[in-house]
């Protein structure tokens, strides 16, 4: 790849092989969805939390409760930044027993998974500017899929998210880490997208917003990629190096995306032309 960059209105872009576009894969949070909805989450996880804890007459600790998550948490990053996997709920659950010195039953435990799963349906997050007008207008000339890693929430759920916010049938393809069993940048995480679109790599695009994961997988893997940067609240936004990304183009919002896709699609009608002529 030719590391030339050029910028015009904010998007970075580097020079690539011209070749028209068939399909894109799209990350889930702070790329499709930004991070609202984090308090009614975690009052609907603490009221599962508390009522097994009235269950096995244990005292409940909000502040010990809010320390587990984080510790939770923190083996979640460590075993998704090393090993390319994620844990489940039902396994960060099992963190957060061990570090509250609770031996929860069976019966009470599958209860608060499933209510810690459910969670983000009690507190939904909201679409990103742009994507309700965007995601019809590439679903009409692309196959798009999605590529999300997991944590409390799977698939499934993630899957009700976009099916309640009237985005789900656009996508001829969903791919969850916790069904895989590899996290991004693992290339089966792309491969599998890939084969949900019936596209190969040089036709397709990502759009992410985690430099190390969305970026690092998707060019590894051959396709163009799209760093995000519309969402300053997510978790992971202040690690982006803009500057420096490995990405063909940086986008601060929806309507940018689909400005570079739409001329990266021109150039690759462009050299499909000019070869016709020369043939």
């Amino acid at each position: 790849m030719n590391a030339v960059v050029s910028q015009r209105n904010g998007i970075i872009k580097q020079a690539h092989t011209s070749m028209s576009i068939e399909a894109i894969t799209i990350d889930f949070w702070n790329t499709l969805v930004d991070s609202t909805g984090g308090p009614a989450r975690r009052a609907a996880r603490n009221a599962a939390i508390r009522e097994a804890f009235d269950d096995i007459g244990a005292e409940f600790d909000e502040a010990a409760v809010r320390e587990a998550f984080e510790v939770s948490y923190a083996k979640f990053e460590r075993r998704w930044y090393g090993e390319q996997r994620t844990m489940d709920a039902s396994a960060c659950m099992q963190v957060m027993w061990e570090h509250l010195g609770v031996r929860m039953p069976e019966k009470q435990h599958r209860r608060v998974t499933e209510a810690v799963e459910d969670s983000i349906l009690a507190g939904m997050p909201a679409l990103l500017p742009g994507v309700e007008q965007v995601l019809p207008r590439l679903a009409q000339r692309y196959r798009l899929a999605l590529i999300s890693d997991t944590a409390m929430s799977p698939g499934r759920v993630l899957r009700q998210v976009l099916e309640r916010h009237g985005v789900a049938s656009y996508f001829r393809g969903m791919v969850f880490s916790d069904v895989t069993g590899v996290s991004k940048p693992h290339p089966l995480a792309y491969a599998t997208a890939l084969r949900l679109v019936e596209a190969d790599a040089a036709r397709a695009v990502h759009i992410g917003d985690i430099e190390r994961t969305d970026i690092a997988g998707a060019v590894d893997a051959g396709m163009r990629a799209v760093l995000f940067r519309g969402d300053p609240t997510g978790r992971y936004h202040g690690e982006q190096p803009s500057e420096n990304t490995r990405a063909h183009a940086v986008a601060h919002d929806w309507f940018e995306i689909e400005s570079i896709i739409n001329d990266w699609d021109a150039d690759g009608a462009s050299a499909t032309m000019t070869k016709g002529q020369e043939a």
